[in-house]
């Protein structure tokens, strides 16, 4: 959440950047920080460019190609995993100086051709993929499940990944990186502003969602999804339990953090979430506690929260309430978003971009944050009325990371989060709210009218 006054650093993200993001620097452009994105992305999904190989581009194009192929019936995989040990015992016979490529695909072959058979189905480029992948289990685990997950969940498959195995298809000269990244900038529109009409109409759609009503009701706590909502490992630091003021609000933060994460999960759909391996774990930290003036008392300064992609760990002041928990998290399911959505929340900064150069948000700090220079973000400055907090809630959404991340996506989903400010979001900033909302639920955008999806970035 971000604070009305500036606080120690949050410390998102190891610093990984190719880009100055000091204030006064020029804004970086699009594209490294994309390029950095896909670099993080590809990374900690667990596919290197080396385990992106030959199997695993015909296994995604084999499943592109034909989704309704997704595996094989269980009785099936028994009896295909029966012809691949007479397989491996024939082609050992055969070619017994053969090299592991070779002796894979005389194996991949010849089990294809007697599966076929016994089975009387067809030994086409799609069953060759399936044999294949079973094939070469037996002697890569790691690149093979990998491929695995591209062949048999192609449709979870986060664009940029398709992206680079569809580079890799295409025998591409470039680093495939590189040449994911051009081509989503490539394909991406920035459209015109919206005019009234077409804002109002954009506003009567989303309130016609019911996750949306669900917001206006204060009923995300008991909404679709929230049975998702299982709060992960809370740990308490020894640090901040013996501080004196925790007894007094850890009871209501038991109550908060819980709802904090069954709001997440109403308002997060599943294939949305971060994966479960990076799920976050929270931690509770310890505040700094001060003396008093004229030694009366102590001064208690509450901790920063903040959400760490090393770790999966979001970390909170045991004073944090349900908002709070709902932005950090927030922040674990913008590392994980699609690279194609996570660009158009750099749209929606750029549309609105008036200088050239990155300001910094609190002037009068001694630590210097760094942000986009943006026009209006209307929503956070309807709700923070005084003039310093009026100018943070401006900038703060555009906020740059070392990582390229920003702060918008967990701006409006704490927003989003209770019943007066998801109202202020629907109604200031249709646009932004309609954005976020595609890139946490695509379902509910299925049927959206087409002539209103043309006021979003594509």
């Amino acid at each position: 959440m971000f604070p009305a006054q500036p606080s120690p650093d949050s410390g998102m993200r190891e610093d990984r950047s190719k880009t100055n993001s000091d204030p006064g620097a020029v804004a970086p452009t699009a594209f490294p920080l994309l390029l950095t994105r896909l670099e993080d992305h590809v990374k900690e999904a667990g596919i290197t460019q080396n385990a992106v190989c030959d199997g695993a581009v015909r296994s995604y194009l084999a499943a592109i190609q034909d989704p309704g192929i997704d595996t094989l019936a269980m009785p099936a995989l028994g009896i295909l995993s029966n012809h691949i040990d007479a397989a491996m015992h024939a082609c050992s016979l055969m070619a017994p100086g053969a090299s592991v490529s070779s002796y894979a695909s005389m194996v991949t072959s010849k089990a294809t051709n007697t599966y076929a058979s016994a089975t009387n189905v067809a030994a086409d480029e799609h069953l060759v993929a399936q044999v294949g992948l079973a094939v070469r289990a037996r002697f890569d685990p790691y690149v093979v499940a990998c491929e695995r997950q591209l062949y048999l969940n192609h449709a979870d498959v986060p664009a940029d990944l398709k992206v680079l195995i569809q580079n890799h298809a295409m025998g591409s000269v470039k680093d495939p990186l590189v040449e994911a990244a051009e081509q989503i900038l490539q394909a991406a529109h920035t459209p015109a502003d919206p005019t009234n009409a077409e804002k109002a109409a954009l506003v009567q759609a989303l309130e016609a969602l019911p996750v949306v009503q669900a917001m206006y009701n204060g009923k995300l706590a008991v909404g679709a999804g929230a049975e998702g909502g299982s709060l992960p490992t809370i740990v308490v630091t020894a640090a901040c339990k013996a501080q004196k003021h925790f007894g007094k609000y850890a009871d209501q933060f038991f109550k908060n953090a819980p709802t904090g994460m069954v709001i997440y999960a109403a308002l997060v759909q599943p294939s949305r979430r971060p994966p479960a391996r990076h799920v976050s774990n929270i931690e509770v930290t310890e505040d700094t506690v001060e003396p008093g003036r004229f030694w009366l008392g102590t001064r208690v300064t509450q901790y920063r929260a903040n959400a760490a992609r090393v770790g999966n760990k979001v970390r909170l002041s045991v004073m944090d309430d349900v908002s709070t928990v709902v932005h950090e998290i927030g922040h674990q399911v913008e590392f994980y978003l699609p690279a194609v959505e996570w660009m158009r929340l750099h749209q929606i900064i750029r549309m609105r971009m008036v200088g050239a150069q990155l300001v910094n948000i609190y002037p009068k700090s001694e630590k210097a944050e760094p942000a986009f220079d943006v026009s209006a973000m209307p929503a956070f400055e309807a709700y923070y009325t005084n003039p310093d907090a009026q100018r943070s809630g401006k900038y703060y959404p555009a906020k740059l990371y070392v990582s390229g991340d920003t702060e918008l996506l967990s701006m409006t989903v704490q927003f989003f989060s209770r019943p007066d400010t998801a109202t202020l979001m629907i109604q200031r900033d249709p646009v932004l709210a309609a954005t976020v909302l595609r890139a946490i639920r695509p379902d509910d955008f299925t049927n959206f009218p087409a002539n209103l999806l043309a006021l979003l970035p594509t």
